[in-house]
């Protein structure tokens, strides 16, 4: 559409394709301590406190507004780095969660062991701002799919938005009349 602003996308097929089921496991099976691409990595699965299925709709969250940004959220290789950036864009990572870790390289006094003046911290600054400040518009799609999102991106696994309930939400509701 020549009226569109040129960086602005349109998604002209919404339907999703699993393609790679090679790290895939059952509940009742074996789960190794990293799983999930880094970029897309849930923060139970940098602090070692156990997964489940809910790491894998965090991961969608991250690639949802990955399509969004044109960009990934948390880019990194390093996972300290990695949780500072989900406190600059998520706000504190929950005091139960920083107890409970092994990763006790990541945590002092009951929080992230952060230094914010480094060069690691002064990228993340730089780099990463509240998840809200990313919305390019204030219109009831953008606003809709940023509610989505912050669901899907709960630090807690047992409040964040299952997958029944993340298809169900409004966000989807115009993509579900289109193809009806």
């Amino acid at each position: 559409n020549g009226k569109m602003k040129r960086d602005e996308r349109m998604v002209k097929n919404p339907d999703v394709k699993v393609v790679d089921f090679g790290n895939a496991t059952y509940d009742h099976e074996y789960h190794t301590t990293v799983v999930s691409t880094r970029h897309y990595r849930a923060p139970e699965v940098i602090l070692e406190l156990g997964w489940d299925h809910s790491c894998d709709i965090w991961s969608l969250g991250c690639i949802l507004i990955e399509y969004y940004l044109g960009t990934t959220l948390f880019q990194t290789h390093d996972s300290k780095e990695h949780l500072a950036m989900m406190e600059r864009v998520l706000g504190p990572i929950p005091t139960h969660m920083l107890q409970k870790t092994r990763k006790r390289r990541y945590v002092h006094r009951d929080k992230l062991d952060w230094d914010v003046h480094s060069s690691s911290g002064r990228y993340v600054r730089k780099h990463c701002k509240p998840l809200k400040n990313y919305m390019t518009s204030k219109s009831l799609a953008h606003e809709e799919l940023f509610d989505l999102l912050e669901k899907m991106l709960d630090y807690d696994v047992t409040k964040r938005i299952s997958l029944d309930d993340a298809i169900k939400h409004p966000f989807f509701d115009a993509f579900r009349k289109g193809h009806k």
